[in-house]
């Protein structure tokens, strides 16, 4: 099987403007005025990055959603850090993938999961 090669991402100039500083608190279960502060900042690294992101203007944003016209992303933040995340394509996005071509985009999508794992723990 051929490994799949995901380009590192392009960090948006903009991120080092946004407080990051929850990334070091303790615990990791966090206290709703943490968890509040953790929505806030990774909606605010998502607008950085150009991406539409509606939070419907809640005061912890732990519902987002990024659409295009074609794609379209919802995530759901958790206190104990975790998300969890839904991809929807549009009617004519879905209509031009053949089932190699789309199975392949969800093994990108799985190795971009596992990149996440692996970055996550070498820091353990």
């Amino acid at each position: 099987m051929n490994d799949v090669h995901i380009p590192t991402p392009i960090v948006a100039q903009e991120w080092d403007k946004i407080d990051t500083s929850v990334d070091n608190e303790d615990p990791q279960v966090l206290s709703s005025e943490q968890f509040a502060r953790y929505c806030a900042t990774i909606r605010d690294l998502l607008r950085a990055a150009g991406l539409p992101v509606q939070d419907f203007d809640r005061e912890t944003p732990e519902f987002l959603v990024i659409d295009d016209e074609e794609l379209g992303m919802r995530v759901r933040l958790s206190p104990d850090r975790l998300a969890n995340v839904e991809i929807t394509l549009s009617e004519d996005m879905a209509e031009a993938f053949n089932t190699v071509r789309f199975a392949s985009h969800l093994i990108r999508l799985l190795e971009l999961g596992r990149r996440f794992r692996d970055e996550s723990t070498a820091s353990l």
